[in-house]
């Protein structure tokens, strides 16, 4: 046999082997869409702790470093967010707010996710102030096994003017 055939044979059996060889056990995948209706379900008991003025559930969902930003305030870390929102519920403690999650989406990875919604707040209850509405963006992480805030932003979504009379 030539040293060529030889060659070829031996190419191809090698050949053979790697397409037969099994290849290796896959880790089981993330279940997005179950990463997705947890999102959901925090988002909803998160809002329930809100409306009961419940700071220490809420501060459950939140990561050590979360950051949040609202129409140009940034309060960093889990202290910052929690003096903040006591502070509010002083000096409006006949608030309202509801929001509502548009989307979520979950990295393959499981481990990041984002949620975004509506809102509509009103500062005085059933008072006279205006309700006030607008969107906004949360950054999930896993962190041991629970859903934690990272970032939370939104922003106001102003009136639109009303035309000018005539006159």
């Amino acid at each position: 046999m030539s040293v060529r055939l030889s060659f070829l044979i031996v190419l191809a059996v090698f050949s053979l082997a790697a397409c037969c060889e099994t290849p290796p056990a896959e880790e089981p995948g993330v279940d997005v869409a179950a990463e997705e209706q947890a999102i959901r379900g925090a988002s909803i008991i998160w809002l329930q702790a809100t409306q009961a003025k419940d700071s220490a559930t809420i501060n459950d969902f939140f990561d050590a470093d979360a950051v949040t930003i609202f129409d140009g305030e940034i309060h960093e870390g889990l202290a910052a967010i929690q003096a903040n929102r006591e502070a509010g519920w002083a000096s409006q403690p006949e608030e309202t707010i509801i929001w509502t999650t548009t989307a979520v989406e979950v990295a393959q990875s499981g481990d990041l996710a984002y949620e975004r919604g509506n809102w509509t707040s009103d500062p005085d209850g059933a008072g006279e102030a205006p309700e006030e509405y607008g969107e906004y963006l949360t950054v999930w992480k896993k962190v041991e096994g629970n859903w934690k805030v990272l970032y939370d932003a939104g922003s106001k979504i102003k009136a639109e003017e009303e035309p000018a009379g005539e006159g």
